[in-house]
């Protein structure tokens, strides 16, 4: 399993000859992120995105993978059983996406009709892809496929994805109306479809012959190259009506989400380890995850020229307590605190000690943890700008 995978996860056969038969020709073009500015000559760079953590609450590890245009967000959570669930996050809220009787439940993209793709994993541990309608599910399953993942969907239900054939070589494909076309990136020993937008223009990445991943755009049966420039390896997963991208690349430093608008900006967690950019809609709102210092993966979203508002990105420290006991410190971390930021409590102010922009020590009165439960953490600067609400456990045993 390559390390993208794993990331999101820490989180078949071919078709017979003559159905191959039957797909696109395809050319291909190579050339850099750069130069790749067809659909998006128009678009206005931003000059900064924001960003807000989005942490199912509670969960060890959350990726946000799917964003449409009237905000909703689909993606995985692990709680702390391990167990991995699909989630909706819509207005605020979140709701819990479980394949009937799957063991695990990956959720993946979303179109803006509400309906998310993903995959989800049996009792006898194969891997199928889905799609929830918001109703129903459908299994997705590429014909005598060892395993299929279904990764995006565009408002007309095209899907895209990838699967494994008994040789144990992964391709990308398309899903429509009932019938599935591989797609293979000429020459490429590993082929994936991550996005798609509503006019079918589908971007992913590709493993050529040297074991060097490169992103992808076809567009219409033409398959260009996408390569950041001096990644050592790119990989695309979303694209919008415009013409935009998201994705990812690896320099000498470390793993960057981007988008390009049409330049290419980077996407970085302030003190990430790595930041992953999955999708975007089509306001240029980008959804992805990123892993703290603590190895823990977090959702987010980056909205480009909103003012930063304060977040909390790492696990707090401590990250339990047992009720009952004396108040404590707790020290809370993230980014974009100012002098003068209060830790709230469930809502009140608790007396806090501002170290730097990224750092909180906050007071907790032994009456806040008195009994076992969970207490709401979030962090408000001196202009009122808000955080996210981390939930915190005040438990009567330590945690199994």
């Amino acid at each position: 399993m390559d390390t993208d995978q794993t990331t999101l996860q820490s989180f078949v056969s071919h078709e017979d000859l003559k159905t191959r038969g039957t797909m696109r020709i395809r050319k291909t073009l190579a050339l850099s992120l750069l130069l790749l500015t067809a659909g998006v000559a128009s678009a206005q760079k931003p000059t900064h995105y924001s960003y807000t953590i989005i942490d199912y609450p509670g969960a060890f590890n959350t990726g946000v993978f799917g964003i449409n245009r009237d905000g909703q967000m689909s993606g995985t959570f692990f709680g702390n059983d391990g167990v991995a669930r699909a989630f909706l996050y819509s207005n605020g809220k979140f709701s819990v996406i479980n394949f009937p009787k799957a063991d695990r439940t990956f959720g993946f993209g979303i179109n803006d009709g509400g309906s998310i793709v993903g995959y989800y994993i049996d009792s006898d541990d194969r891997t199928h892809g889905f799609l929830y309608d918001g109703k129903n599910f459908t299994t997705i399953d590429y014909p005598n496929a060892k395993t299929t993942h279904a990764n995006g969907v565009n408002g007309s239900g095209k899907i895209v994805g990838s699967f494994v054939d008994a040789a144990g070589v992964t391709h990308g494909f398309i899903h429509e109306a009932g019938k599935f076309t591989p797609v293979d990136f000429p020459g490429a020993t590993r082929t994936e479809a991550y996005g798609i937008n509503d006019a079918g223009w589908i971007v992913g990445y590709y493993t050529d012959s040297k074991s060097t991943i490169h992103g992808f755009m076809d567009k219409a049966g033409v398959l260009t190259t996408v390569d950041c420039a001096g990644a050592l390896r790119t990989n695309l997963y979303g694209i919008n009506k415009s013409g935009q991208i998201s994705g990812s690349y690896i320099d000498r430093n470390k793993n960057h989400g981007f988008v390009n608008t049409p330049e290419t900006m980077k996407l970085n967690i302030p003190g990430a380890l790595s930041t992953f950019a999955f999708a975007l809609n089509d306001s240029g709102e980008v959804v992805g995850q990123s892993v703290d210092l603590d190895s823990v993966d977090h959702g987010f979203l980056a909205v480009p020229d909103k003012p930063q508002t304060p977040q909390i990105s790492a696990r707090m420290d401590p990250d339990w307590v047992k009720a009952g006991l004396n108040g404590f410190k707790l020290n809370v971390r993230g980014f974009g605190f100012a002098p003068g930021a209060v830790l709230h409590w469930n809502g009140a102010a608790r007396p806090t000690t501002f170290a730097d922009d990224s750092n909180l020590t906050a007071s907790i009165t032994p009456e806040d943890i008195a009994n076992p439960g969970t207490a709401l953490v979030s962090v408000v600067n001196p202009d009122g700008g808000a955080s996210n609400v981390v939930v915190f456990p005040v438990r009567s045993t330590p945690p199994p």
